[in-house]
């Protein structure tokens, strides 16, 4: 059974995909997967506690591609805080592209979900960004600088839903993103903005695939 837990694991990442894709994420249940698959619902629950989580899956393997695919590139290369910016840059643009992608990802339990697991990923970004530029963080610093960006990225969500106009332009409402995490970072304005431009220039210069889930 454990010889086989892999290729089971990729089978329910699979299929997940692809029927939360053609039928959509709230109508699509782990005993519909598991029957598609022909397996049992607790086959399931071994590899991915709820549903939710194996999306979550999914979106960060999205995330580990995005940052692949960039370093693909390594004479375009800045820094830490560079490549976060393009990876969300990225991100952003392909969920805010349709309505579907939006409640995949923006939904109420996923924002309740991010303020705990999503806690050490970001603490890793922040982590890279803070070494790249030599700046004296202790652990506390580093806590409470990765709960405010989470906070504000729920915050800026509902200013989006919110019809504010500015926000409207995807790219304004990543570059807000990006901006804060410079400042919880204790980057300086000037490299911020350089960054960030040159974060734009790259994400319009080279296209990554997207995924399935989110076409």
């Amino acid at each position: 059974m454990k010889d086989k837990a892999p290729l089971v694991k990729t089978q329910i990442l699979t299929t997940a995909e692809k029927m939360f894709h053609d039928y959509g994420y709230n109508n699509t249940t782990f005993q519909q997967i598991a029957d598609e698959i022909g397996i049992t619902k607790s086959t399931i629950s071994y590899h991915f506690k709820n549903k939710y989580l194996l999306l979550l899956y999914m979106i960060d393997e999205y995330f580990q591609y995005l940052r692949d695919f960039i370093d693909q590139y390594p004479d375009e290369y800045q820094n830490a805080y560079w490549r976060i910016c393009v990876m969300y840059i990225y991100f952003y643009r392909v969920i805010t592209s349709s309505e579907k992608n939006l409640d995949l990802f923006y939904r109420k339990d996923a924002m309740d979900v991010w303020e705990t697991s999503k806690v050490g990923i970001v603490s890793n970004h922040y982590r890279a960004i803070i070494r790249d530029f030599h700046k004296p963080f202790d652990e506390l610093d580093l806590r409470m600088s990765v709960c405010m960006d989470l906070g504000a990225r729920r915050r800026l969500y509902h200013e989006f839903l919110s019809g504010n106009s500015d926000l409207q332009n995807i790219d304004t409402f990543c570059y807000y993103h990006v901006y804060l995490i410079g400042i919880l970072c204790r980057l300086d304005l000037p490299t911020i903005q350089e960054n960030l431009r040159l974060a734009f220039d790259f994400a319009n210069k080279y296209t990554p695939e997207v995924p399935f889930l989110l076409q």
